[in-house]
């Protein structure tokens, strides 16, 4: 009986199939009448469910730094709690609005902190991974441990300030009395001294810069001052940090399982178990301990000789002699 041969049409080969036909002029091979329909229909397309997204959004990156170790970490998306690889340490990330009047709390974030104009730093601390200052600062201790953005009517206390990055805004003017060091400095409004940074120097069309520098890089808008000292070198920049490996787990750590008890082998007697037993401690008579002879008296003391020990005294006459008492020999002795 001869074998009957079926023809199979998948979907896409369907599909290919109406647009050549739709290339070559044929129309739709299903519905003759699809160019009549599409003539008619002069209303604008409208989206239907299901329909693919024309494109797609990449979730944002930033970079957070811890502020216990001071190790950068990657950050994508929305996250609520941020965990360092390195120490552990945990914080939340979010973003925090002073309210305006005193503050005297502590606060730590790894969003950023926004002081507004009339808010009064009196007391306490504030630690954020960016922090927006345009308010004043009387007491409160404020790090930034990425960037940190001074406004035009701030009123900041430099000693109190600390941060990696630091941003002059417009109308800013900075004189420090020493060294000013960070990573990079980025400048809407004047500086005057030195600078020393292991990142780049930015000057924008509105900022100015004035003084020593030395960093790892240089960028200067059009129209941005720039009379200093300049010592530039990429080689000022650090070497990005080595990822840690953690130590491989000690061979002392696990605990050996003792062996499994070995069973008797089929047709073998109860009798004969103490033989076997026997057999294998004459094969290692190293497991053996050495005997303990219990009747070993126990270790004499060597004898001391009294008489070497004692000092030999000179002999004694015990007979005493008188004067008045003649010798033996008969003879007096001698007045």
């Amino acid at each position: 009986m001869a074998s009957r041969k079926t023809q199979i049409v998948d979907g896409f080969t369907a599909i290919r199939a109406a647009q050549e036909a739709a290339r070559h002029g044929r129309g739709d091979p299903v519905r003759p009448d699809a160019k009549e329909d599409v003539a008619a229909d002069t209303s604008p397309p409208t989206a239907k469910a299901g329909s693919r997204i024309g494109r797609s959004v990449m979730p944002s990156k930033r970079e957070v730094i811890c502020p216990a170790c001071g190790a950068p970490s990657e950050v994508t998306g929305m996250v609520q709690l941020f965990v360092c690889n390195t120490c552990r340490h945990r914080m939340k990330l979010e973003d925090v609005k002073i309210p305006e009047g005193e503050w005297e709390e502590d606060l730590e974030v790894g969003g950023t902190v926004i002081v507004p104009t009339g808010a009064v730093l009196k007391g306490g601390s504030i630690t954020a991974n960016d922090v927006i200052l345009q308010g004043k600062m009387e007491g409160c201790e404020v790090r930034a441990t990425r960037l940190m953005t001074i406004g035009s009517h701030a009123k900041p206390d430099w000693v109190r300030l600390k941060s990696l990055d630091l941003e002059l805004g417009y109308g800013v003017n900075l004189t420090p009395g020493k060294p000013v060091e960070g990573r990079n400095l980025i400048l809407h409004g004047k500086f005057s001294g030195n600078a020393i940074l292991t990142g780049t120097l930015t000057i924008h069309a509105d900022g100015d810069f004035s003084g020593q520098l030395r960093a790892a890089g240089l960028q200067v808008e059009e129209g941005g001052g720039l009379r200093a000292q300049l010592d530039v070198n990429p080689a000022y920049k650090p070497e990005p940090p080595k990822p840690q490996r953690r130590p491989p787990p000690s061979k002392t750590s696990k605990l050996r399982e003792p062996p499994p008890p070995a069973r008797a082998q089929p047709g073998t007697t109860k009798k004969a178990a103490p033989a076997i037993k026997a057999s294998a401690a004459k094969k290692a008579p190293s497991a053996k301990k050495a005997p303990v002879n219990k009747k070993a008296a126990p270790k004499k003391k060597a004898p001391v000789n009294k008489k070497s020990s004692r000092a030999k005294k000179a002999p004694v006459n015990k007979k005493k002699t008188d004067p008045n008492r003649p010798s033996e020999d008969g003879k007096g002795s001698p007045s």
